[in-house]
């Protein structure tokens, strides 16, 4: 089960239903199972364009809709909850093959203006690409939406265009018994516990969510990756 939750403030949980409560997979091109929690030293260093995971399913409450959500900036502790923000200079995207071959047909980009508190999510598309592969660039035209970033426990959501959106920090809903692991892979145990551990619990992440009309993305299986991107000069 997905599930989102506030951000953890000194060891208080409170859960909130954002477009979602069970995780119902979308068809996809390929299965691909995996997260990305830990990287290169020179990702890791850059928080705020670190993806931790990515989430594709079609929505509980609506299954002519599908749900894509990305976590980025994955460990923040209780403390730097309220601290921790998205960085202007990010672009982060959704990318969708809606034919099979592995290229993206169409993308949703995210990126943010304001510092601190005072954050403005943006969301553009989903639309052609204006290039495709390793480099990016700002799609053309109006925004999709926009949502004032959630800083706190009750989540700020925002629809127009058909698209519903949130954006802020959260706990990590991906579930991992990471001491189990290690004592796995070292030969030490056989199988997780039953019930695991939850090692990530009481970490943050920033997450950001949209809902919109499965027909928006074309086709029947998609194939869908995240990407974020820093300018270049």
């Amino acid at each position: 089960m997905l599930r989102f939750a506030a951000s953890r403030s000194r060891g208080r949980v409170i859960a909130w239903s954002l477009l979602l409560a069970t995780a119902a997979a979308i068809g996809l091109t390929r299965w691909i199972k995996a997260s990305d929690h830990k990287d290169s030293a020179l990702l890791a260093a850059d928080h705020a364009a670190d993806i931790a995971d990515l989430y594709t399913f079609r929505s509980p409450a609506n299954p002519d809709n599908v749900v894509l959500a990305m976590t980025v900036s994955g460990f923040i502790p209780p403390s730097e909850a309220s601290t921790t923000f998205f960085d202007p200079n990010v672009l982060y995207q959704w990318k969708i093959d809606n034919n099979g071959d592995a290229v993206e047909d169409l993308v949703i980009q995210a990126f943010v203006t304001g510092n601190g508190g005072h954050q403005v999510m943006h969301f553009r598309g989903p639309a052609a690409p204006r290039v495709t592969g390793a480099t990016s660039r700002v799609i053309d035209g109006p925004e999709t939406t926009t949502v004032p970033v959630t800083n706190g426990a009750s989540p700020i959501i925002a629809s127009r265009n058909g698209m519903t959106a949130f954006a802020g920090v959260r706990d990590d809903p991906f579930f991992f018994d990471l001491v189990q692991f290690k004592k796995i892979i070292a030969g030490q145990a056989t199988s997780f516990r039953d019930p695991g551990v939850d090692s990530f619990a009481g970490t943050n992440v920033l997450a950001i969510v949209v809902e919109l009309p499965s027909a928006l993305l074309g086709g029947t299986k998609l194939g869908v990756w995240g990407t974020t991107s820093r300018q270049q000069f």
